[in-house]
């Protein structure tokens, strides 16, 4: 029964979210106080009707590059806190079922496992990886709470920050959001290479 409810009421929220989003965006435009500003950014990111890379960038505009990063910051792994909580502990089995009948998203996930930490901070820093699939998925792989939360806190620091500080910058100072945008490239890379020599080792020994 709750894992129905649970269904029921997502979808219901994200529909709501769908219909009354111009009025969402409407009210963000007017001077709140932080936690009514957190409270949005998070139902935002728990149902994403509207590109949070946009609303990261409105927040930075609107309160500015360091307040808008923390504000989207706290919301964003409030969502993800709450969402992968709801996967792990009422639809594990089930997700679990399904990641096992596709042999190469199961060894997907057992390399995942081995190295859940680094694995889910590169997942957090590619742009191009949806982050409520991030969520849903390290539920179902059955990560360590604690560990995934600490994880998806850091690996959401570059992204944020810089969409952040193009939502302040990007008209103002073009040249500064350049060079934000370089920076975070650069961070992408050197995530990416800082696996790379485990990644063979472990090749190397089998």
């Amino acid at each position: 029964m709750k894992k129905w409810f649970s269904i029921v009421l997502y979808v219901s929220g994200t529909i709501l979210a769908f219909i009354y989003r111009y009025d969402i965006l409407s009210w963000m435009k007017e001077d709140h106080n932080l936690f009514s500003s957190i409270g949005v950014a998070t139902l935002l990111a728990l149902f994403p009707v509207v590109p949070y890379k946009a609303v990261i960038g409105f927040f930075g505009y609107a309160y500015g590059s360091l307040a808008g990063a923390l504000i989207c910051w706290l919301a964003t792994n409030l969502a993800a806190a709450i969402l992968f909580g709801v996967v792990k502990y009422l639809f594990q089995s089930q997700a679990r079922a399904y990641l096992a009948s596709i042999p190469a998203l199961e060894k997907f996930t057992v390399a995942i496992e081995r190295r859940p930490f680094a694995s889910i901070v590169l997942a957090r820093l590619m742009p191009i990886i949806p982050q409520t699939a991030v969520n849903i998925y390290a539920g179902a792989a059955g990560l360590p709470f604690w560990s995934y939360i600490a994880a998806s806190g850091i690996g959401k620091i570059p992204g944020i920050a810089l969409y952040a500080f193009l939502g302040d910058h990007l008209f103002q100072d073009p040249v500064s959001a350049v060079i934000a945008i370089i920076a975070y490239a650069a961070v992408l890379i050197i995530a990416g290479l800082s696996l790379r020599p485990r990644s063979q080792e472990a090749k190397n020994s089998r």
